[in-house]
């Protein structure tokens, strides 16, 4: 989404809760793409559903967007015969949380933490390393250390909060452990905790 959307939301048309934040660093695949590459910042988009993460407001059965009149500007700027207008827009005036969150919102103070506590590392580093059998146990307990931190963070805006898992969507971006899952980076509960183990190829 871009700023252009703003007013989507502000007058209700979306809600945050149908939004998800991307953060700085996170793997996307940009427009003309074909591998995924770490995000240079932050930027909203629409949640999406199903295993394809489908555009939650795309009507299969009709094959109709159920939001039409009130689209975001990429949305409206997405012609498939012709992508010039989509692609001058791409990376340009992205949205982002600071864009839609009100200073006194008391979740923001959370927000704020978990960027300063755990951040989204680097992923070409983290598949570097994962390649040394030597340096590969002390990266997946630095990584555990994030995880639990940013699921701690989690809790806690559920706990003070209670927020939902749409809006937590939002506020925090998905979870850490999500973003190493394709990197070949397990999530395990233990009686410790969450642990993460690294799935070598067979």
């Amino acid at each position: 989404m871009h700023v252009q959307d703003i007013e989507l939301v502000r007058t209700g048309s979306l809600v945050i809760d149908n939004l998800v934040t991307i953060r700085r660093g996170e793997l996307v695949i940009p427009p003309m793409a074909t591998k995924p590459v770490p995000t240079q910042s932050e930027w909203i988009k629409i949640q999406g559903v199903g295993s394809n993460w489908c555009c939650r407001f795309f009507d299969v059965s009709s094959n109709l967007c159920t939001i039409y009149e009130h689209r975001p500007s990429s949305c409206r700027a997405l012609k498939c015969w012709d992508t010039d207008e989509i692609m001058a827009m791409a990376g340009r005036d992205l949205l982002a949380r600071s864009d839609l969150i009100d200073n006194n919102d008391p979740l923001l103070q959370l927000v704020h933490l978990q960027e300063k506590r755990c951040p989204v590392p680097e992923i070409e580093n983290i598949v570097i390393t994962l390649t040394d059998p030597a340096r590969r146990d002390e990266l997946l307990s630095d990584l555990t250390g994030l995880v639990k931190v940013d699921l701690q963070i989690r809790n806690q805006a559920v706990r003070e909060f209670n927020i939902s898992v749409a809006r937590e969507l939002f506020y925090f971006g998905r979870p850490l452990f999500q973003l190493f899952h394709p990197l070949g980076i397990l999530t395990i509960e233990t009686p410790q905790g969450v642990e993460l183990k690294f799935q070598t190829c067979s």
